[in-house]
């Protein structure tokens, strides 16, 4: 991977960011708009991507193997934080929060963004980053994270449970549009046909759609946000998410001699700042629900800076 090509997409990306928070200080949109931006992320333009990119290639088992080296560098990273949690003696709503940013990241919505406007044009690595993405980080999340929420919650007996999340999962866009991908890719789509053509021009528009909105959303989910009584977990969870992590992805990648540009893909996937839907998973169950959203704008803001860097340095 060229880094001058990680670069120009981040500059765009925070280009976006910094034009979503002008609008909003100006109120060409509201705060409270950042709920449309996300279900826009999550219900139409991430499907639609991972749609268009599973349907157009042949599906292959071996795309699973990125999934697990990345499922690997963040269990790695979560017991980390796990035992660093410990060690400073945090407060058990706090520990889960911790565990659930430091580890699970936006891999799903920032990742694809700039990842597509690097790889958009090679459908079979695209593919490779949608499984990635949704066996690797999202199942799990909707498994082990429940689990990890749950049992560090506050408020554990009560609220729904993991089987409720999986359902909800299930029948999440996302996962329905990974299954009929899957589906068509066996099958194989008549490329030849009108409506495939109509099909792919939709489904391409929407997918383009997403760096914007995943911009917008972070762009008005920004605030100034008062450090000094986190510090602590402020260094470590940046330190575990925005460096550990993708070393360990790394690490692996050249343990088990994959090639390079899967290498690079889960570098850059692994250093991805903390994903908002740990932050949701942490707060539906009871975990502190201020210091896990606090955490999750900090490694945002951080990765800014830090993923442009860890491209030059590693890749």
């Amino acid at each position: 991977m060229q880094f001058d090509s990680l670069f120009d997409s981040f500059i765009v990306m925070l280009a976006l960011v910094g034009s979503a928070v002008w609008f909003r200080h100006s109120n060409v949109i509201q705060e409270r708009e950042q709920g449309v931006f996300a279900r826009l992320v999550t219900d139409f333009a991430l499907p639609a991507l991972i749609f268009a990119n599973l349907s157009s290639e042949p599906f292959r088992v071996r795309n699973f193997e990125l999934a697990l080296v990345l499922f690997m560098a963040i269990a790695v990273v979560m017991t980390v934080a796990w035992l660093a949690g410990r060690w400073m003696r945090l407060d058990r709503p706090v520990l889960g929060s911790v565990i659930l940013v430091s580890g699970v990241g936006s891999t799903s919505t920032l990742g694809y963004s700039l990842l597509q406007n690097i790889y958009g044009d090679n459908t079979e690595i695209m593919s490779q980053l949608v499984v990635m993405g949704e066996i690797g980080v999202v199942l799990p999340l909707f498994t082990v994270g429940v689990a990890i929420a749950s049992y560090y919650g506050e408020n554990n007996d009560e609220g729904p449970t993991i089987a409720d999340a999986l359902k909800t999962f299930v029948r999440s866009p996302i996962f329905l549009a990974f299954v009929l991908g899957v589906l068509a890719s066996a099958i194989g789509l008549p490329q030849g046909s009108r409506v495939v053509e109509l099909l792919n021009d939709f489904l391409g528009i929407a997918s383009a759609s997403l760096t914007f909105l995943v911009a917008f959303t972070i762009g008005l989910m920004l605030r100034p946000v008062g450090f000094q009584q986190f510090a602590g977990l402020f260094v470590l969870v940046c330190a575990l998410k925005l460096l550990l992590e993708p070393l360990v992805a790394g690490g692996f990648a050249f343990v088990l001699g994959l090639p390079d540009f899967q290498r690079d893909i889960l570098v850059i996937e692994a250093a991805m700042p903390s994903g908002a839907l740990a932050a949701v998973i942490a707060a539906r169950y009871g975990c502190d629900a201020a210091i896990a959203s606090a955490l999750l704008i900090a490694t945002f803001v951080l990765s800014l800076f830090a993923v442009p860097l860890i491209g030059y340095l590693a890749l």
